[in-house]
């Protein structure tokens, strides 16, 4: 986490939609930045919704590669000490329901021409989905982009996951491009999407 974006959740920003209804959850959820100790929240957090959406469609061997590779202790470790890094996480009553991973400069997984922020992760547990969080997630990107002075966001996903494409085409992302996914053995096509910051408000 950079000292500016350490300034945007310290100022309060990141908070700036608690008070938005959140459908079907009785208790509204808390928005916070994680830290350096919350990696095993975010490995939980990573595994279990991964292997909620992809298990079926996928072999066990290959997700069970990917997550050895992808969210053992040391890399997410490395990942959320990484200043160009930022990871946010939801809870509901104190118990963590999905978190978000925004990348920036070096981080990001593709490299991209002009000033720009990707959201590498939104992952919400199932029983948490469909009651508005994603879009309190991507709100909070968007935040956090204008507050960086970032004038683009972008991301990649899958182009059989429908219900993912959909939500972005309804924040505002349109395809730009794709590129390869590798899960486990397996190389998969994701297609990248990108929103200008100002257009979602």
């Amino acid at each position: 986490m950079s000292e500016q974006q350490a300034r945007f959740i310290t100022s309060g920003s990141l908070y700036g939609l608690h008070w938005e209804i959140t459908k079907g959850i009785d208790t509204m959820p808390m928005i916070e930045m994680a830290q350096s100790t919350d990696v095993n929240t975010i490995r939980d957090l990573s595994i279990a919704t991964f292997a909620e959406t992809f298990a079926s469609l996928n072999t066990e061997e290959d997700m069970e590669q990917y997550n050895e590779r992808h969210f053992s202790t040391d890399e997410l470790q490395r990942e959320i000490d990484n200043p160009d890094s930022t990871f946010v996480v939801a809870k509901v009553d104190g118990v963590p329901a999905g978190y978000m991973k925004v990348n920036v400069g070096d981080a990001q997984t593709e490299e991209m021409l002009g000033n720009r922020m990707e959201v590498q992760r939104l992952y919400i547990l199932r029983q948490y989905k469909r009651n508005g969080l994603g879009a309190r997630f991507m709100h909070t990107a968007f935040d956090m982009a204008r507050a960086q002075g970032k004038s683009v966001i972008w991301l990649g996903v899958w182009e059989h996951n429908d219900a993912a494409i959909a939500f972005y085409k309804r924040m505002g992302f349109v395809q730009f491009g794709s590129h390869d996914f590798v899960l486990g053995e397996d190389r998969q096509t994701d297609l990248l999407m990108e929103a200008a910051v100002d257009r979602l408000v």
